[in-house]
């Protein structure tokens, strides 16, 4: 028995009251879709099955929910390389899960957001506009002029202060004591009290628990959703207190990155000590090592306000120049620069500049950057993401063809969502379908049967999406089939791919899908059945929600892989019924020879 007569008599409403279908649908279309899309993991299949049948989601959660049933699903764990192998374990949360997550939070900003003492602490970008250091413009004036001018405008401390204290929490999210957690959050929320039980549930059963160890109570789940930022963020409201009183508002608060102002040194330890308690007190560290009491000069350095402000203005001449010679004066000029920012740099913000020289180098389109960038990937691992950004903005040339393979074997098999944001770059790529294309394509594809593990099978079947024979999408998908019920996000791309091979074997790939709808995961069946009902389906109207979806107004480039694999199964259909009608407007949003060979093989017509 999962309820009592008190979740009957008076729970039961509450959750009526807030499990609303219209709130439950508009949360996901404005916000959470969204989210599942931003996050480092992405899904084959965009999550459209939810989305296309998000009315009876909204129903199938409400009834979970409301008859005390609501349990989350295993969520995929990866690992993020913070240093020499040091690895984050984050979360993608199924989308009932985050969404789920999103309406409980949402019952509670309104009363966090007032109770919150000060305007100065930020959490959420979508939320929150917050000013970069260099974002000032800052001509023509002396230092000791601009400094109390930064602290007023850029940061919005109430008045300038001869020094600037920086300072965050050692392993903020690992620490956080979820019993201390949810009794600062009752005492801040008016909220009904089965609002956080069906919270701090889900918070528990999402947390990183391997080798069936016991519950901590400690640890916020790692996801990259609004949700669980905003649940950090009110734990240090008692800091922001104690700030903005001592302080005067002369402070801003960047989740658990912390600067405030004082007029002296004694001022800063006093301050700093009473943070320390405050903190101590909720189970929480200062980070030492990240604590210091800068001067104007020092604070200048410390965030690379010069170099900062002369970045800005080589990013907007390297989009203005034309004259190839001229790009690649100034790249010549960029990377030798890098070299020795990287090389002598002492600054703890150096990295956020090295990200600078490398957006400023892929807007330049500069081939010659690749050694500079891969030596950056192997030695930072916080620099990954910016050096794929570089890569995906160059031309495939041979050079960039050795250098790409390079990078791919540099990446540590312990690093699943670099491995993953690699080969995502890998797919936008405008790889030719030529004879060099094809012998990359090879190579590549090699080298990831090498990983093991199911997020290794999964990056490798997001390459063979796009660049793989249908036999080959269809031997790693069935490869995938067999892993444990558990492991549904696999069995997701598994099931997202297979339209890949509609052309060579269908009676195998619809026989697959039939019983991931039998017997299979949740999750993985809703994909199963969605793309089944495609490939059956006629070419939508113009008007339909499956043509906005497939063809938007706003033309994708790169068109994406998860919306290509559905129109893998709409040609299928096609083709079974005979249709031999040109369709005109698949041309106009697909560029790619690669998707439009593979769209070819299963039915000509088409083109």
């Amino acid at each position: 028995m999962k309820t009592t007569a008190r979740f009957e008599l008076q729970r039961l409403n509450e959750l009526k009251d807030l499990f609303d279908k219209t709130r439950l649908i508009k949360l996901w279309r404005s916000l959470v879709r969204q989210q599942m899309r931003s996050l480092d993991i992405r899904d084959l299949h965009d999550y459209y099955d939810f989305n296309l049948n998000i009315e009876t989601r909204a129903d199938a959660i409400i009834e979970r929910v409301t008859t005390g049933h609501y349990r989350p699903s295993a969520p995929l764990v990866y690992r993020v390389e913070r240093k020499l192998g040091v690895c984050r374990h984050l979360m993608v949360p199924s989308p009932s899960d985050a969404l789920v997550f999103q309406v409980l939070t949402d019952a509670l900003y309104e009363s966090l957001i007032k109770a919150q003492p000060s305007k100065q602490a930020y959490y959420s970008r979508d939320r929150h506009t917050l000013k970069l250091p260099h974002e000032e413009v800052v001509d023509g004036y002396p230092w000791f002029i601009l400094w109390p001018r930064f602290q007023k405008e850029v940061w919005g401390f109430s008045k300038a202060h001869k020094f600037l204290v920086t300072t965050d929490l050692t392993n903020y999210f690992d620490n956080i004591g979820l019993k201390e957690l949810r009794h600062i959050i009752s005492s801040l929320a008016h909220t009904k009290e089965v609002y956080l039980d069906l919270l701090f549930s889900l918070v528990e059963d999402l947390s990183w628990k391997p080798d069936y160890l016991p519950v901590s109570h400690k640890g916020l789940p790692t996801i990259n959703i609004e949700a669980i930022r905003l649940l950090a963020h009110s734990l240090l409201f008692e800091v922001d207190f104690l700030l903005e009183k001592r302080t005067k508002n002369s402070f801003v608060r960047w989740m658990d990155d912390i600067n405030f102002g004082v007029d002296s040194r004694e001022e800063a330890r006093v301050l700093l000590g009473e943070i320390s308690d405050v903190v101590k007190s909720r189970g929480l560290a200062l980070n030492l090592a990240k604590t210091d009491v800068l001067t104007g000069s020092e604070a200048k350095a410390h965030f690379l306000f010069s170099e900062n402000e002369r970045l800005s203005k080589m990013q907007v001449r390297a989009r203005k120049l034309k004259s190839p010679r001229a790009r690649r004066n100034l790249a010549t000029k960029l990377r030798r620069e890098l070299r020795q920012h990287e090389r002598f740099s002492r600054a703890r913000n150096k990295e956020k500049v090295s990200k600078r020289y490398l957006t400023i180098l892929g807007d330049l389109q500069d081939t010659r950057s690749c050694s500079l960038a891969i030596e950056l990937f192997r030695k930072n691992s916080g620099l990954r993401p910016n050096v794929l950004w570089l890569f995906q903005k160059l031309p495939f040339t041979r050079a960039t063809f050795t250098h790409a393979l390079s990078l791919l074997k540099s990446i540590a098999e312990y690093d699943d969502s670099r491995l993953f944001a690699l080969v995502d770059m890998l797919v936008k790529w405008k790889i030719p379908r030529s004879s060099a294309g094809a012998r990359f394509v090879k190579e590549v594809a090699a080298h990831l049967a090498k990983f093991t593990g199911t997020l290794a099978w999964t990056c490798h079947l997001h390459f063979l999406a796009k660049y793989g024979a249908p036999h080959e999408v269809l031997t790693v998908a069935s490869k995938i089939r067999g892993v444990g019920i558990s492991e549904s996000f696999p069995r997701r791309q598994a099931m997202a791919v297979l339209p890949r091979a509609l052309g060579i074997n269908s009676a195998t790939v619809r026989s697959f899908w039939t019983l991931e709808i039998s017997a299979g995961a949740s999750d993985a069946a809703s994909v199963a059945n969605n793309l089944l009902e495609v490939s059956k389906m006629a070419f939508p109207p113009k008007g339909d929600k499956v043509h906005a979806y497939l063809f938007p107004s706003t033309k994708q480039k790169p068109y994406p892989v998860s919306k290509f694999l559905i129109l893998c199964s709409l040609a299928w259909s096609e083709a079974q019924a005979g249709k031999l009608l040109k369709r005109p407007i698949v041309s106009e949003h697909i560029d790619d020879p690669w998707f439009s060979h593979c769209l070819t093989e299963i039915h000509p017509a088409w083109f």
